[in-house]
């Protein structure tokens, strides 16, 4: 199986719960499934059976997580997490899943909305009480102290670097003037990744747009805006960052989580 079809099958199997979820919402607001029997006791745990040991959500919470010397290869929750920053690795693990796979059983309504904000509601045994949506953020403005050249040599290189994918690209790299340029990140050899536009306003201010190709889905855009803001934080030349989500809401580069 390819990484293309890792990422549709993730796809498909949250769509799929969603489905199941809004199918019963009339007569309950849980969805019960079937716990690999390693897990720890508690409300954070790996489905039976839903595991390609890809290793992703060890890598991202090794204290809590790791994977079966009875059954080889299936990943468990060893530990529950308990401080916020176990949880926080708890619910990225959650969303780095390839087959999603990792799941919430718990009602803790901040976990839930955490969730269902990064675009992880299907994978939630219990529905929130608030009405939460994904949050993505597609848009950045920021001050960059160098040439646009040097931006786009910036981003395509360090966008790449900065990712986990096996098949990681960039393509159609146009820089047009000292106004514009674009390119579209890949992680496939189809045309599922996300494209990059970036426009100069003079005064070394820039703004970023993150779109996706014919076949992308756009809850990949949240993945590379994180990255991209992990670059911008990091880069001495660059100061003011600020996002905006598709509602039009506004975040610092602290706020974006």
């Amino acid at each position: 199986m390819g990484l293309f079809d890792f990422f549709k099958k993730k796809i498909n199997i949250r769509e799929n719960i969603e489905m199941s979820l809004e199918e019963t919402s009339s007569t309950s607001n849980y969805i019960k499934t079937n716990r690999y029997p390693e897990n720890s006791q508690g409300d954070f745990y790996v489905e039976n059976g839903v595991c390609i040991t890809c290793g992703a959500p060890e890598a991202e919470a090794p204290d809590l997580i790791e994977h079966s010397k009875i059954e080889y290869g299936h990943c468990y929750f060893k530990k529950q997490p308990k401080t916020e920053d176990e949880i926080e690795r708890a619910i990225n693990a959650i969303a780095v899943s390839c087959i999603s796979g990792l799941r919430y059983g718990g009602t803790n309504e901040n976990i839930l909305r955490r969730l269902y904000e990064i675009g992880e509601g299907g994978q939630c045994d219990h529905k929130p009480i608030g009405n939460y949506k994904t949050l993505i953020f597609d848009n950045v403005n920021f001050l960059f102290n160098g040439s646009i050249q040097e931006l786009s040599e910036l981003m395509t290189s360090q966008l790449v670097a900065g990712q986990t994918h096996l098949n990681k690209h960039i393509v159609n790299l146009k820089l047009a003037n000292d106004k514009y340029f674009q390119f579209v990140y890949r992680w496939t050899n189809r045309a599922t990744g996300n494209i990059f536009r970036c426009y100069s306003s003079g005064d070394n201010r820039f703004r970023v747009e993150i779109g996706i190709e014919e076949n992308g889905h756009e809850i990949s855009i949240r993945g590379n805006s994180m990255i991209l803001n992990s670059i911008l934080r990091l880069d001495k030349r660059v100061s003011e960052i600020l996002w905006v989500d598709k509602d039009y809401n506004t975040y610092n580069e602290t706020e974006l989580r």
